[in-house]
C-alpha cells in the first residue's frame, strides 16, 4: 500500500449527539469485515470511540499512556508509537482521554509552535502505508485546534446529521464556513456524501430533515439512513460495535451498505 492510497476522513458536525462516534466505531468496523486496515483517531475528550475499541484501555491508553495527549506533547514522534490494538486486528486506534480538552488548551498556548502543521510529522507516509483509511472521530467544537489539524491533513470531511435534530441542520452553516477557510490550506479536501443518523422512517421530522439535506447540502446525501433504535445505546453500554453485540442487526447492515456506498463514491471521484 502507498501513502496516497489512504482515505483520511474526518467526521464533523458541530452539535454534539449526532452519532459521530458511533458512526466512527461502525463505518471502521464494516471497512475492516471488507478486509480493509483502518486506523481511528479519537480527537474527542469523551474518548467514547477509545474506550469502545481499545482491547485494553485501561491498561494500554492509560497507563502505558498510548493516547493522543502523550502524542502531542511528545517531540517529534510519529503516531505509530502510540497506536493500540482494538478487538478486530484489522482496526487499530489512537485513542482519546478524559484530559484530552486541557491538552488542546495547551497546544493552543505554544507561540512558537505552526499551529496549522500540528499533524504533518505526526500522520506521516509510513504511517500512512499501514492504513487504507484514516478515520478522524471529532468534538463538537467550532473552535477546536485538533478538528481544524485533522481537517488539513484530510481528503474528505463527512457530515454526520441527525434526522431528529433540527440544529444539527442549522450548524452546518457554521460548518460551512470552517470548510471555505480548511480549503485555502487543504485544497485536495472533499466532503463526502451526508449521512443521517437516528432516523425514523414514521416520523414527518425525519422525512423532512432528508428532504431538506439533499437541497442544503451540494455532496447530496447517502442513500441509506441509519435508523434510530435502542441496539445502539445497548452497543454503548456494552463497549462493543453493533456487529458485536447484534451483528445480524438491521443497524448493522446498515453501516455495511454505507461503507459500500462510501468507498464506491470515493473510488469514482478518485477516477
Amino acid at each position: 500500500m502507498t501513502a496516497n492510497k489512504t482515505n483520511i476522513i474526518t467526521l464533523i458536525c458541530n452539535k454534539g449527539g449526532v452519532g459521530r462516534s458511533t458512526t466512527a466505531i461502525n463505518y471502521a468496523w464494516s471497512l475492516a469485515i471488507k478486509d480493509k486496515k483502518v486506523l481511528v483517531c479519537d480527537l474527542d475528550a469523551q474518548a467514547n470511540a477509545s474506550s469502545t475499541l481499545a482491547l485494553d484501555y485501561g491498561t494500554d491508553v492509560v497507563d502505558r499512556g498510548k493516547n493522543m495527549t502523550n502524542l502531542l506533547k511528545s517531540s517529534g514522534e510519529g503516531a505509530l508509537d502510540f497506536i493500540v490494538d482494538t478487538r478486530n486486528e484489522n482496526i487499530k486506534l489512537l485513542a482519546s482521554t478524559l484530559v484530552l480538552d486541557s491538552t488542546e488548551g495547551e497546544v493552543k498556548s505554544f507561540l512558537d509552535l505552526n499551529i496549522f502543521k500540528l499533524f504533518d510529522h505526526m500522520f506521516n507516509n509510513k504511517l500512512k502505508e499501514e492504513f487504507d483509511y484514516i478515520i478522524f472521530d471529532t468534538p463538537p467544537l467550532k473552535s477546536s485546534v485538533l478538528t481544524l489539524n485533522a481537517l488539513l491533513i484530510s481528503n474528505w470531511y463527512w457530515y454526520i446529521l441527525s434526522a431528529e435534530d433540527q440544529w444539527s441542520f442549522d450548524a452546518r452553516i457554521v460548518t460551512e464556513k470552517i470548510m471555505k477557510d480548511v480549503r485555502k490550506l487543504n485544497r485536495k479536501i472533499k466532503p463526502l456524501p451526508v449521512l443521517l443518523t437516528k432516523y425514523i422512517s414514521s416520523s414527518s421530522q425525519s422525512v423532512q430533515m432528508k428532504k431538506a439535506a439533499l437541497k442544503a447540502f451540494k455532496s447530496s446525501i447517502v442513500k441509506t439512513t441509519i435508523t434510530y433504535s435502542t441496539v445502539v445505546a445497548k452497543s454503548h453500554s456494552k463497549r462493543q460495535s453493533i456487529h458485536e453485540s447484534s451483528p445480524n442487526h438491521q443497524i448493522a447492515q446498515e453501516y455495511d451498505k454505507v461503507a459500500e456506498s462510501i468507498s464506491n463514491f470515493i473510488n469514482k471521484k478518485k477516477k
